[in-house]
């Protein structure tokens, strides 16, 4: 019974989220794991309704960055996962990465930019329109305190979106966001029996693993729901957020013209810059270069002034204007 409810309430929410349909050609990005098995599989073992069965296609990116023996136990499991499903898919590919030097900080950023870059790429070359990801709501939860912790702005704490533009003619779609990892099974028709474990992830040196096993169980010791809690904060910011984007659409307008107000609240401006920022693909800004930037404007005694970014990047100040500029 459970499992049925979950199915129909998981299909009720692709229809009205319009996260896929027939039309559609789905990239599954693949890793072997528990979550990625059942996505791939549900969405090839044919009990989704006609009307949203999509085409299926899938690739699997080996990081090369931990130990040989590791990688190609792993990547033996995904081709003959492919293999199987070879008659259900429409293509699959894997790739591994070629590094010229292996990072040594920010590892997981890294290969996640990596990764991307390379399903966004294939998807291009299969004619795919939608990427999707296991990401379920634990993942989520986990996301959301990662961004807290590292100082995400507000728009950040929103959370993983259910589908979300990666580049054009390409959508990233996380159909079991909402989905606890418990549920997963309650999706398809035979248990997945064999996956991969990803040792890496039992390294609490990594941020995202310490949230996992550290920080998450002591949450729930004070409250069992604190996840569920999390969650539905993240909610609450993004409809607050919404109500607040015409009148912060209004004040970036302001901006661009010239004519914004800088003497009112900080805090205020500070989210308006950012929006602004974002806005021209600057998502890498620092609370600190933001508070100066406000800072340059409010002062009224320069009529110049500059604030260096990264990536050879500047806010620049010609009296009440503020301009964005390549300074390489």
């Amino acid at each position: 019974m459970r499992a049925r409810v979950t199915r129909a309430n998981l299909i009720q929410q692709v229809r009205s989220e319009q996260l896929f349909d027939k039309n559609d050609h789905i990239l599954v990005a693949f890793s072997g794991g528990y979550d990625s098995l059942h996505l791939l599989h549900w969405l090839t073992d044919g009990t989704l309704p006609a009307d949203i069965q999509p085409r299926v296609s899938g690739l699997y990116v080996n990081h090369q960055l931990r130990a040989d023996y590791q990688l190609a136990k792993e990547e033996q499991l995904v081709r003959e996962t492919f293999d199987q499903l070879a008659d259900k898919l429409v293509t699959s590919k894997v790739v591994r990465l070629d590094w010229q030097e292996k990072p040594q900080s920010a590892v997981e950023e890294q290969a996640r930019e990596r990764r991307y870059a390379e399903l966004a790429d294939f998807a291009q070359t299969i004619g795919s329109n939608k990427i999707a990801t296991a990401h379920h709501q634990g993942d989520q939860i986990e996301t959301i305190l990662y961004k807290l912790i590292r100082g995400g702005q507000a728009a950040q704490l929103q959370g993983m979106s259910s589908c979300q533009v990666l580049a054009p003619g390409i959508e990233i779609i996380r159909p079991f966001l909402d989905l606890q990892k418990a549920q997963l099974p309650d999706l398809l028709k035979e248990p997945i029996t064999e996956w991969i474990e990803d040792d890496s992830n039992q390294d609490i040196n990594f941020a995202r693993n310490r949230l996992r096993q550290k920080v998450l169980p002591e949450l729930n010791l004070i409250n069992q729901k604190a996840g569920a809690n999390i969650v539905r904060l993240s909610q609450q910011i993004a409809t607050l957020m919404q109500l607040a984007q015409p009148e912060l659409n209004r004040q970036v307008a302001a901006l661009k013209l010239g004519d914004l107000a800088w003497q009112q609240d900080s805090a205020v401006l500070v989210l308006i810059l950012q929006s602004w920022l974002n806005g021209q693909g600057v998502f890498d800004i620092k609370d600190r270069q933001l508070a100066q930037a406000v800072k340059m404007m409010q002062n009224k005694s320069t009529a110049h002034g500059e604030v260096l970014l990264s990536n050879g990047r500047a806010l620049i100040k010609n009296y009440q204007t503020l301009k964005l500029q390549i300074t390489k």
